[in-house]
């Protein structure tokens, strides 16, 4: 169903504090599959999605906009029976509907190249707009087209709110059944400087160890820039797992790292808030 222009939530659902995963739509294929990666992870969560669409303030287009939507709740249905899927539909260009409906979210998802183009911009202008300015966590679900396999890439960088991205990587892991790859990178280490590195990098994730014992976890050191050494890692990850370079709400910059994932990753993205 359509419901134009508004959120169809309501007091007694606000009330039962449901936790929801917002996810992009507008009919391309990239934001199919970010609707079916959205509909795994609410599922996986618990929490409830909901699929919103952006479409023009023109009575012209509402059957088109109805046809996107009723595909896109299929689709999430499809790939998670019985989990609570809601469509909305609300006027306006991309970025700032989705910003709008996300804002009590914990998760937003879009597509690569999905959302919508606006007028005069790049076509990946939704997925960095959203990821920078969004209050709650952004996926950006790009890559080869099926991740369902590989481990939870993480970069262990020396930046405010570090430790959370880590043990957010953990958490992914930890609900996908799968392993945590710690990267750092940097120049060439040997000797007695790579022993050193090597426990400090142990020391940032053995709280997270012992938190999610079922989780194994690998650290790696790699010789490079950090940007070009996580795309390098990604090739046959899940999901790689990075934070804002300037934390907190509004204006966070993604940096050189999670700026190039976005480009080049061979498999989702997720920004930490």
């Amino acid at each position: 169903m359509i419901f134009p222009g508004r959120d169809d939530s309501g007091p007694e659902e606000a009330a039962m504090n449901v936790t929801r995963i917002v996810v992009g739509a507008n009919g391309s294929s990239g934001s199919t599959a970010a609707v079916r990666w959205a509909a795994v992870e609410a599922q996986l969560r618990g929490s409830e999605l909901r699929v919103v669409i952006a479409h023009p303030r023109r009575p012209s287009g509402h059957a088109e906009t109805a046809e996107v939507l009723h595909k896109a709740v299929g689709a999430a249905r499809a790939v998670a029976p019985g989990l609570e899927v809601r469509g909305v539909a609300m006027p306006g260009y991309a970025v700032p509907v989705l910003l709008h409906a996300a804002e009590d979210a914990v998760l937003l998802v879009v597509g690569e190249h999905s959302g919508g183009r606006m007028l005069g911009a790049p076509d990946d202008s939704v997925g960095n707009q959203v990821a920078t300015q969004a209050r709650c966590s952004v996926a950006v679900v790009r890559g080869r087209p099926d991740c369902d396999s590989g481990p939870v890439v993480v970069e262990v960088a020396d930046e405010p709110g570090s430790d959370a991205v880590i043990g957010r990587a953990f958490e992914e892991a930890a609900l996908h059944g799968t392993e945590v790859l710690a990267v750092t990178a940097g120049p060439d280490r040997r000797g007695v400087a790579a022993e050193v590195l090597g426990t400090e990098m142990d020391s940032r994730l053995d709280p997270w160890r012992a938190k999610f014992r079922s989780v194994p976890a690998q650290r790696a050191y790699v010789n490079g820039r950090p940007d070009r050494v996580m795309v390098d890692s990604c090739r046959q990850a899940r999901l790689a797992v990075v934070g804002p370079h300037r934390q907190g709400y509004p204006g966070a910059l993604l940096g050189a790292v999670g700026t190039r994932l976005l480009r080049r990753a061979d498999c989702p993205v997720l920004i930490v808030r």
